[in-house]
């Protein structure tokens, strides 16, 4: 009995290293596969980026209206001969995006040998009045620039408007989406083009239109208040009240009130003249 314990014993031991063993060397086998490819990939890697079959032969810039081709391409620094396939783009997008008007480029590869810089540009849609001057504002409520003298833009103000505590809240919000459906909608073309913004916390929103109209909306339902404007203006003109500088106050839907000013200039709140009663 005891010999036949032992000898289990024994047989028991064999299996366990032969067991190990085979472990063993399919480990080895692995490592050794994975050793042979990496090696193998590094080696094509090295290869492939070193051949003169995908150096960089053109570099085609999309996308761009305030800035130049010529600008994008200085900001990219990309050396000439370049890889196509060793293109950091992650740097090209960072070096492009620092310009204060690149929202986003996208870098992109068309193989053998072209590079493709795809710029998204900031679109200014109003100006912010701050102490030290005029800043670019875009459509999302973003000021990203001052405006220099080389910045040719013809936008309307936002008044009591400051970068810091104003420009998140809802009224400004909501203002700035109403400057943008009036931007991009014929039927608000007979107030032409949107001079000044006024944000007041007490009042609401008021409008300085080019065609003379100085428009009181209060906070809320602007684009149902333009929408009584239009019925408005059709009635001024058949009463023949379609000269001149109109404040029209519409932060009251039940009451509108409107007041006649013979010169052009700023509306006041506590102007003086004749009204009419709608």
């Amino acid at each position: 009995m005891k010999k036949s314990g032992l000898k289990a014993k024994k047989n028991r031991v064999r299996r366990r290293l032969v067991g190990m063993s085979g472990d063993f060397f399919t480990a080895v086998g692995v490592l050794s596969a994975v050793t042979v490819l990496t090696t193998f990939f590094v080696y094509a890697y090295s290869f492939i980026i070193s051949r003169s079959y995908f150096e960089i032969k053109e570099i085609s810039v999309r996308g761009v209206k305030e800035l130049t081709e010529k600008d994008v391409l200085e900001l990219a620094d990309i050396k000439p001969a370049q890889n196509l396939l060793a293109i950091n783009t992650d740097a090209v997008v960072r070096r492009v995006t620092s310009n204060q008007w690149v929202k986003n480029v996208y870098v992109g590869r068309e193989l053998p040998n072209k590079l493709v810089l795809e710029v998204e540009e900031r679109n200014p849609l109003a100006l912010v009045k701050q102490s030290n001057g005029f800043y670019l504002m875009d459509g999302e409520g973003f000021v990203f620039k001052r405006l220099a003298k080389s910045d040719e833009v013809d936008l309307p103000i936002f008044i009591g408007v400051t970068v810091k505590d104003k420009t998140k809240s809802p009224l400004f919000l909501s203002s700035l989406k109403l400057l943008k459906t009036i931007a991009d909608s014929s039927k608000y073309a007979y107030l032409g083009t949107i001079s000044e913004i006024h944000i007041d916390d007490v009042f609401g929103l008021s409008l300085i239109s080019g065609t003379g109209l100085y428009l009181k909306l209060g906070k809320g339902d602007f684009e149902k208040k333009l929408g009584q404007l239009t019925m408005i203006m059709a009635d001024l003109e058949r009463r023949g009240i379609k000269s001149g500088y109109l404040c029209i106050d519409l932060s009251d839907e039940s009451k509108v009130t409107i007041q006649r000013k013979s010169i052009p200039g700023r509306i006041e709140q506590n102007i003086k003249g004749q009204q009419y009663l709608i």
